[in-house]
């Protein structure tokens, strides 16, 4: 035959096991106190949750408007860059076609080693052009600003007019 508890141990245990499920559920209601406890806190977590949000996009907003202001600075930078840069280009070709009007062949000007001077003012540059016979002289040194174009011809210059004196001029405006 088979096994089988005793009838008051088996009783015992269902007695046992019926007073845990009353004890588990007496235990989940909560008192009336706790409930608002319970609200006043998930509202004080909610608002820091939303003071939190507040404060992260207040962050993301200056963040990107330091970087709009960083990528202004940084082009208006670029544009001055540009802009002398575009100066410089105007003042020698300004200074190149006066060259080239002192020219007997203007069409003949080969130019190479052309700068502007430290002021600016004055382009140093080495020119060939034809001369008188049709033949290129060879490249000399030759500086031009707005009051005067000069030609490293000679090494005596004794010859010219001193406002036309190459050494005098090259050494005025700082080209050589």
């Amino acid at each position: 035959m088979p096994w089988r508890p005793a009838s008051s141990v088996w009783q015992g245990l269902v007695v046992w096991v019926c007073a845990l499920a009353i004890a588990a559920s007496s235990g989940c209601s909560k008192p009336p106190d706790r409930t608002r406890e319970d609200a006043a806190i998930a509202a004080a977590v909610e608002q820091a949750r939303r003071e939190d949000e507040e404060a992260d996009r207040q962050l993301r907003e200056r963040a990107m408007q330091e970087e709009l202001a960083r990528r202004d600075a940084e082009q208006a930078e670029i544009d001055a860059v540009v802009a002398q840069e575009n100066k410089r280009k105007a003042v020698m070709a300004q200074l190149e076609q006066r060259l080239r009007d002192d020219l007997l062949e203007p069409a003949s000007m080969q130019i190479r080693n052309q700068r502007l001077n430290p002021a600016g003012n004055a382009l140093c540059a080495e020119v060939s052009a034809k001369n008188k016979k049709g033949i290129y002289v060879g490249f000399r040194r030759v500086v031009v600003s707005d009051a005067v174009v000069s030609f490293d011809q000679d090494p005596d210059d004794a010859y010219r007019e001193p406002q036309y004196r190459f050494g005098a001029i090259a050494n005025v405006t700082g080209c050589y």
